[in-house]
């Protein structure tokens, strides 16, 4: 979701004007790389501190790192793969990025290469919208990818060379009750578990309302009527912004929160798997808010993989909204059983 709430989105935009105009002109088919990639490191109050893990919550920090410069920036939705070697993340006007994450020889997160931004194409049918509004990407077991889109909701799947020439995306349907979802609230986060089950959250809008509308469909649905109502209940002013299924059938909501006078906030809640069941009500626990020591910021993707020792790893990726005042920063965390 773009930060446009009233006067600040308006301050914002006029700001950074030039820059969004460099970051989403035209329909090139490739992006150049940006400048360059700097470690993340906690700002510690006291030198006793260094040698210290940094644990917020349930999450204790493995290493991060911020793209600077060049035209990549926007970010709302993440997928780390193959190991967690390779992501993938969606801008919200519509490009994919795509690059190769490096460790150092403790594991940590340190450094990204072959960074790449593609606009995402359309579809063959020119009756539909084109693609930008992007928020967040899911990858399929068989390599390809869903994207969600808010402004006019709905979800497309692409082959897994996606963004690439011939790349043409395949319309999946969508609950019709989403045509009544809030322009800047609408399809927001996704989540494919285990068992093949598929999760739709909305972000809905800043009302102080913690209920969220959600739609779970026992697989990847081939009509409108394939999905079954939930409701997400969030923390109040705190709106769900992408999730992430967990192995043992849980799911894992990042929520984000945003006020002129507080700024960023955010938070993650595991939902435990027997409540993640048609009708229900998604309630979790709050597992970590993110914070000082580390860099707060407008958070607004998730990923998840399982670590060689069997540690569930989080990923992180913050939308700068092309903004001189943010950054694009990719965090790494281990979360606590």
């Amino acid at each position: 979701m773009r930060d446009d709430r009233g006067g600040l989105g308006r301050w914002m935009t006029t700001l950074v004007a030039l820059g969004m105009s460099v970051a989403c002109a035209a329909d090139t088919a490739r992006r150049p790389p940006p400048s360059s990639v700097r470690p993340v490191v906690p700002d510690r109050v006291a030198p006793a501190q260094a040698g210290e893990p940094v644990r917020l919550g349930r999450l204790t920090y493995q290493g991060g790192i911020e793209i600077h410069g060049g035209a990549i920036g926007g970010l709302s939705g993440l997928s780390v793969f193959d190991g967690g070697q390779r992501f993938a993340a969606v801008s919200d006007h519509g490009f994919v990025v795509r690059g190769a994450l490096t460790y150092d020889a403790g594991g940590w997160l340190a450094g990204a290469s072959s960074l790449t931004a593609r606009r995402l194409p359309g579809t063959q049918d020119k009756t539909l919208i084109s693609p930008g509004d992007s928020e967040d990407i899911l990858r399929l077991p068989d390599g390809g990818w869903l994207v969600s889109f808010e402004g006019t909701p709905r979800v497309w799947r692409y082959p897994p060379a996606i963004g690439e020439s011939g790349t043409l995306p395949v319309p999946v349907p969508v609950p019709a009750d989403t045509a009544t979802s809030p322009p800047n609230g609408g399809l927001e986060a996704m989540a494919l578990f285990p068992d093949g089950r598929f999760l739709l959250l909305e972000e809905g809008e800043d009302d102080g309302v913690p209920e969220r509308r959600g739609w779970l469909a026992p697989s990847l649905p081939a009509t409108a009527d394939g999905w079954q109502r939930v409701t997400y209940r969030a923390r109040p002013h705190y709106r769900p912004t992408s999730a992430a299924a967990l192995p043992d059938g849980g799911l894992l909501v990042l929520e984000r929160y945003f006020s002129l006078l507080g700024g960023w906030g955010s938070r993650l809640v595991r939902v435990p798997a027997a409540a993640v069941r048609p009708g229900a009500v998604l309630e979790g626990e709050e597992v970590a808010r993110i914070g000082p020591p580390l860099p707060l910021d407008n958070y607004e993707g998730l990923s998840v993989r399982t670590g060689p020792d069997g540690r569930l790893l989080v990923y992180l990726v913050s939308d700068d909204n092309f903004s001189p005042l943010q950054r694009t920063l990719l965090l790494m965390f281990s979360l606590d059983p």
